[in-house]
């Protein structure tokens, strides 16, 4: 694939799948809004914690396999699929039947009651069906198609917010999450061979496992130290501070990565496979990268800005929403820790699409002992406010792989974002002395939003006016074409 090509296809890529995302975390917002009044922070939590059970299991049901035939050179044939899907039912099946298994000790462990085994057990079994997703979706993803891919992701987000919304009005707690799961997973699986489809069968080819396994290991170690980092903590932590705490610091990080969740997911699932295509040209490549951070900066920064200022005060105009108010500081480190974090994920993005995986995994090591270390000291003291300040201490190491990067590929890491920075400590500033002189109410803070927006905006246009206008016009003329 020749590099304008790719150029062209990652900007298009990264505008559907923003353009997606923006649109199903808006109809999440809503939902978790919602479920912010129908239940309490300890229901949260227990959702919160079973997710993070079933993160273990998804450890050993992928070893990266998929990550390699993406990152792939050559256009994998079927006998690749075939035995790329084969060893992942083969880990899958009885990964899922261990789980069921393992049901009583998660029980006494995490003190959950019928209706939070079951939602573990429904998580299990979900297991099975996303491994069946897996092939269609690395064959949209190695042709850049995320204008089809988002289809069956767009169905099984409506899905399941609208179940779990409903139930959860009608008063069925934990539950809720149970059936939304379920149906959702069972709604997006044909879609996703309709939208792309391809001869599945059986068979593993020994040649094609050493090639798929050499990459996909390592990757998959990165990914291995990345669940015990988040987790299997949480899953811990949940036994330091009860289902409560794990609710009000579930809370603050859902909110905090919000808008993470739809620039940057987007950008870095893009880039990717847009990097492993332009691997060889590392000029294209450094130029590639600071676009990326760039783009990242420019909108993640100010909207992240205004929610530290807003929500603080916002959760005391909404009715039954007080009882989060616990959970702010956590709000504010996570929220910090999300701006560094957007720009570590597209450096680390950078390193695997080249193939530095083992570099990848050295610093996931680095990250998984400082998080453990730093966690467990800080919430002794702190309580579940310390799992946030920890976050945001680990964060910090993002100039420490921006130096392993650039020691492999030229390219300006501070001249990438430091506008959007100064604009935003500027608009963060006027808005915090005028939110405060103005008395509490939405006109008010809608009127402080409005200003924080324009003062940003004005300053950006003063410092990188002409910057924008060029990236404006490979925008368009992408969506042109």
């Amino acid at each position: 694939m020749e590099a304008e090509e790719v150029k062209r296809k990652t900007v298009r890529g990264t505008i559907v799948l923003t353009g997606r995302t923006v649109f199903l975390q808006l109809i999440s917002a809503i939902a978790f809004f919602l479920l912010g009044i129908f239940l309490a922070p300890a229901t949260i939590g227990v959702y919160i914690i079973v997710s993070s059970v079933l993160r273990l299991f998804t450890l050993f049901t992928d070893v990266g396999l998929s990550a390699a035939l993406i990152q792939k050179r050559d256009e994998p044939d079927i006998n690749d699929l075939r035995t790329a899907f084969t060893v992942s039912e083969m880990l899958v099946v009885p990964i899922v039947i261990i789980g069921w298994l393992l049901s009583p000790i998660v029980a006494k462990y995490t003190g959950f009651d019928s209706q939070g085994i079951f939602l573990y057990q429904v998580l299990v079994f979900t297991l099975f069906i996303s491994s069946l997703k897996v092939i269609p979706s690395v064959l949209l993803e190695r042709k850049l198609a995320f204008e089809i891919q988002v289809l069956p992701q767009i169905v099984e987000t409506l899905v399941f917010n609208l179940i779990v919304v409903f139930l959860a009005f009608k008063g069925f707690g934990v539950a809720s999450f149970s059936w939304a799961v379920l149906v959702s997973a069972l709604a997006g699986l044909p879609i996703y061979y309709l939208v792309s489809p391809w001869k599945v069968g059986l068979g593993v080819t020994l040649s094609k496992v050493k090639s798929l396994f050499s990459y996909g290991l390592a990757f998959q170690g990165k990914t291995v130290l990345a669940v015990l980092k988040d987790d299997l903590l949480t899953f811990v932590l949940s036994g330091m501070v009860g289902a409560s705490g794990v609710g009000f610091w579930g809370w603050a990080q859902r909110w905090s990565y919000f808008p993470f969740r739809f620039i940057v997911d987007s950008v870095t699932k893009v880039t990717f496979p847009a990097y492993s295509r332009i691997q060889s040209q590392r000029e294209i490549l450094g130029g590639a990268i600071e676009k990326s951070l760039f783009v990242v900066s420019l909108t993640l920064f100010p909207i992240l800005t205004i929610m530290m200022v807003m929500i603080p005060k916002l959760i005391y105009l909404v009715p039954r929403y007080v009882k989060w108010e616990p959970a702010i500081a956590s709000f504010i480190f996570l929220c910090l820790a999300a701006a560094l974090s957007s720009l570590s994920n597209i450096l680390v993005n950078a390193l695997d699409a080249t193939g530095r995986v083992k570099t990848t995994l050295g610093l996931m090591v680095a990250w998984v002992i400082l998080t453990w270390a730093l966690t467990m000291a800080l919430v002794t003291r702190q309580g579940f406010t310390g799992i946030a300040v920890a976050s945001f201490g680990v964060s910090l190491t993002v100039f420490i792989t921006a130096y392993i990067v650039k020691k492999q590929i030229k390219f300006s890491f501070w001249g990438s974002f430091y506008q959007a920075f100064l604009s935003c400590l500027v608009m963060g500033a006027a808005m915090w002395f005028l939110s405060s002189a103005l008395p509490l109410n939405y006109l008010n803070l809608g009127i402080t939003a409005m200003m924080g927006v324009i003062i940003y905006t004005g300053i950006m246009l003063i410092l990188v006016g002409e910057k924008l206008h060029s990236n404006f016009r490979l925008i368009w003329g992408s969506l042109k074409r």
